[in-house]
């Protein structure tokens, strides 16, 4: 509903904290993806920074997630609370932790948010049998999606620090004796795009059918037991035509990319 402003009086008792920062960004578009809820763009689109764009491009489109928490977590609808609070003052009831369950194509695994919705940065300490309701006794592989890095192998707790009104979003796979896919550059959840994906134990290679932005790069990250190498260059085609792949490899992790004028891309890596 439109607000009628008193300008004198907006100048007198002006409002706090509109506008957010590239930190602040990701805990939005993380806690909207994570939660199923559609984005409302098409007021903003044309003031979007070109630093954000990236952030809407991996967090769209809008999963069918069924979010699980019904209960309210309060609110307050009085409009001249808000415009003189920061966070720092008044946190709400804000979730500190937000977990999606992903039983896709890509696999069965944990999609973690992690927010911190204060100025000062935080080390967030998690349980995974007691607040993700996993094995205590199975090992994990914890990546990092934002920052496109591998946490580690993790057994029953999680720790990873979180800068000030920033949100680490990682991806919870079960340790599998086996190279394994963790995630991809192009969605948050690491489920959209992979239309297929396989394990050749005869073979020893991981193959997928992945649905990609053609002419966007795009990123399969895979976790890789100790001792392992890739025995070959991975491949990639698009309408039965082969393209240009890349690889980088960081310790365990495997960083596989490529580009296409085409979708969807069959590919594969051999170890």
């Amino acid at each position: 509903m439109p607000r009628v402003v008193d300008n004198a009086r907006e100048r007198e008792d002006p409002m706090i904290g509109l506008g957010v920062t590239l930190a602040e960004a990701r805990t939005l578009v993380s806690v909207v993806a994570l939660s199923g809820v559609a984005y409302s763009l098409t007021g903003v689109m044309p003031e979007l920074p070109p630093d954000r764009l990236p952030l809407l491009q991996r967090t769209m489109p809008t999963m069918p997630i069924a979010p699980m928490d019904l209960f309210s977590r309060g609110t307050d609808a009085d409009w001249a609370v808000f415009r003189h609070v920061r966070a720092d003052d008044y946190i709400h009831h804000y979730p500190e932790i937000l977990d999606l369950k992903v039983a896709a194509k890509s696999g069965t695994y944990d999609v973690v948010a992690l927010p911190n919705w204060r100025s000062a940065p935080v080390t967030k300490d998690v349980s995974l049998s007691r607040q993700l309701g996993l094995d205590a006794d199975e090992k994990y592989v914890a990546f990092d999606f934002w920052n496109q890095a591998l946490l580690g192998v993790v057994s029953d707790r999680m720790s990873t620090e979180v800068e000030g009104h920033d949100t680490r979003v990682v991806l919870v796979h079960r340790l599998l004796n086996r190279p394994q896919l963790i995630s991809t550059s192009r969605h948050i959840t690491g489920a959209y795009s992979i239309q297929d994906l396989s394990w050749n134990a005869a073979g020893n290679t991981l193959q997928g059918l992945s649905e990609i932005v053609p002419g966007e790069d795009y990123t399969l990250f895979i976790h890789l037991t100790a001792g392992t190498a890739a025995a070959t260059t991975p491949t990639a085609s698009a309408g039965g035509k082969a393209i240009p792949v890349r690889q980088e490899r960081k310790g365990n992790l495997l960083s596989v990319s490529f580009k296409s004028p085409e979708s969807p891309v069959a590919w594969q890596v051999k170890f």
